[in-house]
């Protein structure tokens, strides 16, 4: 029976779908989410376009006043359509959402809302351009590493920390590295030549991914 590692604990609908496809399923949660503490000030500014990247960091802005939301990820689109944002473009990974702000929106200036370690593209991208970009990191990502003395067909990745924390003590692992967007997928091809990317930023479709290439 194929195995499959998660790097994140998965829901039991979620679980369901690889199990009922025949795969085998270890989970492990790689990383923990340290909510930071903002000024005040904080909430009682307005934002007028703002730039989110992650669903936690959508979770964490909720009660912010913004004007216009620029995300990554129909999950995150969605959850910041559930809360009454306005949501002006998507896109499925950081470097897209930074060309598209370059090509549209140019001429705003822009709030970043997410962790402390957040991927450098999408800021470098702006500042190259001349964006006036500010950044509010809402969150801290930790490593929480954990060895495994086995081998897997296929690990399911969804952050750019979840594969740093993977390869902290797993540095052998020899496995299909499949991933929840571009930007996750470059850094897991620091550590491994067999990477795959899920067509949509969903951990669904992470999962349908997995069974494509392990169930053919």
């Amino acid at each position: 029976m194929p195995s499959v590692l998660s790097t994140k604990i998965l829901t039991p609908p979620q679980k369901n779908l690889l199990i009922n496809a025949g795969l085998s399923l270890t989970e492990y949660k790689a990383i923990q989410i340290e909510i930071l503490e903002l000024p005040q000030e904080r909430y009682k500014d307005h934002y007028p376009h703002a730039i989110i990247t992650s669903q936690k960091a959508a979770e964490l802005i909720k009660h912010f006043s913004i004007g216009k939301c620029y995300c990554v990820g129909d999950k995150t689109a969605l959850s910041l359509k559930d809360d009454g944002f306005l949501v002006e473009a998507k896109a499925n990974n950081a470097k897209d959402l930074a060309e598209a702000i370059l090509q549209n929106y140019r001429n705003h200036s822009f709030t970043f809302f997410g962790s402390q370690q957040r991927r450098p593209e999408l800021s470098e991208m702006l500042r190259e351009s001349d964006i006036d970009l500010k950044e509010v990191f809402v969150y801290k990502t930790h490593l929480i590493p954990k060895q495994f003395n086995r081998s897997f067909d296929a690990v399911l990745c969804f952050s750019p920390s979840g594969v740093d924390s993977l390869f902290k003590v797993n540095a052998s692992l020899d496995s299909n590295l499949i991933c929840i967007g571009n930007t996750t997928a470059t850094q897991a091809k620091k550590y491994s030549k067999r990477v795959y990317v899920s067509s949509k930023t969903s951990v669904e479709s992470l999962i349908v991914k997995a069974v494509q290439l392990l169930r053919p």
